[in-house]
């Protein structure tokens, strides 16, 4: 048995699990990706993350992934890839017993809850499962997926223009589209959109158009109430995450409105001896934030384990 499981390698995952093995707990992460490192890695492996405190000249996402990793099995932490968590079910006289999608079962008498959020695929436009895969995608791995092609990014926070900025590395060119007036995402990020991608405020794609493939998109402007067709290769939907909370609905983890784990400020859920960081319970999504959330979350693993007398 161990004593703790994290399931997810992102940023909270890798952190909660440094300090559990540090504090010489026997530490398993259960990672359902084939590489451990989470978004940083999966999502912007190339782009250069200037917001990570202590690292003022920016570092990239793998970097920032293969470090954490580093860290985590530089204290004997065991990481367990392509090995996709399906259930989690307490046992009686304590602990847990978690099944992958293998069959394969693990023990812990703890678990940090760590696999953050998927993009939401499913938007509502009309013409949308029509041409998805085939012009319309929900996120954007490497500008040269889209090299010499005409995309529409559609959003307006800090996801949507890190795709537009992306995309604008080798796209032939790059629009915004956002229903509001105003984007929110940084000041800093928003800066670097002058003059490489052009905004659409007060606008929304009503439908999507094409024979084989994507052609064209129609949008209208909300305040002018106007109309139009806009010629298109791709279109990238980077409107919100949903979180892949369905285990924890059946283990009976109190969920927010929204479907993120509810917590307390030691990262404690309404189940004893789970607990949750990172992406998956909402909030400040940053890379800072959650590697704090995994540290906080495996010392309350620890005192929940060890129970020492200054947890109490």
């Amino acid at each position: 048995m161990f004593d703790v499981i994290v399931v997810g390698a992102g940023p909270a995952g890798l952190a909660a699990a440094t300090f559990a093995a540090r504090r010489k707990l026997r530490t398993l992460i259960l990672e359902a990706s084939s590489t451990a490192g989470g978004k940083p890695v999966l999502v912007y492996a190339n782009k250069v993350v200037d917001d990570l405190i202590g690292f003022p000249e920016g570092i990239t996402g793998m970097e920032i992934g293969r470090m954490l990793e580093k860290h985590a099995r530089k204290f004997g932490v065991e990481i367990k890839c392509n090995a996709r968590v399906t259930e989690i079910t307490p046992l009686e006289g304590g602990g847990f017993v978690l099944k992958d999608d293998k069959g394969d079962e693990y023990l812990a008498k703890a678990v940090i809850i760590a696999f953050g959020m998927q993009p939401r695929t499913h938007v509502g436009v009309k013409g949308e499962a029509m041409f998805r895969g085939k012009g319309v995608r929900y996120m954007l791995g490497d500008p040269s997926e889209v090299d010499g092609k005409r995309v529409i990014v559609v959003g307006g926070g800090e996801t949507a223009v890190e795709t537009a900025l992306m995309a604008s590395e080798k796209a032939s060119s790059v629009h915004l589209v956002h229903r509001r007036d105003m984007l929110r995402a940084d000041e800093a990020l928003i800066e670097r959109l002058i003059g490489r991608v052009d905004v659409m405020y007060n606008t929304i794609v009503e439908e999507l158009r094409g024979e084989q493939r994507l052609e064209e998109a129609l949008l209208y402007n909300l305040e002018s109430r106007k109309r139009w067709v806009f010629k298109v290769d791709e279109v990238i939907f980077c409107v919100g995450y949903l979180p892949a909370t369905e285990i924890l609905k059946k283990l009976g983890v109190k969920l927010s409105e929204k479907g993120e784990v509810v917590v307390n400020r030691k990262q404690e859920t309404s189940i004893n001896g789970v607990f949750a960081a990172g992406d998956v319970t909402g909030g400040v999504m940053r890379i800072s934030t959650a590697i704090g959330e995994g540290v906080v979350a495996s010392l309350s693993a620890y005192n929940y384990i060890k129970k020492p007398y200054w947890g109490e």
